[in-house]
């Protein structure tokens, strides 16, 4: 799953939802989170495997403590990422 957007839009999300390099509030609406995390995978390195653990603890320092988890499925869902069938492994997929 892919949205398009412009670079003035994704401003305007990144301004209404962050502050301080951290999301102050999830969206709802799914365009706007697939914004957020498009900014957030810049992060991490192409080719690079992650653990589960090491996700968490990324989005852990942008996302509030409860969103976590939802956004570490959106990461997979928007196609950011792929992972290992025992959900171990993670590696960008851009």
């Amino acid at each position: 799953m892919r949205y398009h957007y412009i670079e003035q839009g994704k401003e305007s999300v990144v301004t209404n939802f962050m502050k301080n390099n951290k999301v102050t509030k999830v969206p709802e609406k799914e365009k706007k989170k697939y914004i957020l995390l498009a900014e957030f995978i810049t992060r991490f390195e192409q080719g690079k495997i992650y653990t589960e653990k090491e996700i968490n603890a990324e989005l852990l320092k942008v996302y509030p403590t409860g969103e976590y988890v939802e956004q570490r499925r959106y990461l997979i869902t928007f196609n950011f990422f792929k992972r290992s069938s025992d959900g171990n492994q993670y590696w960008l997929n851009i």
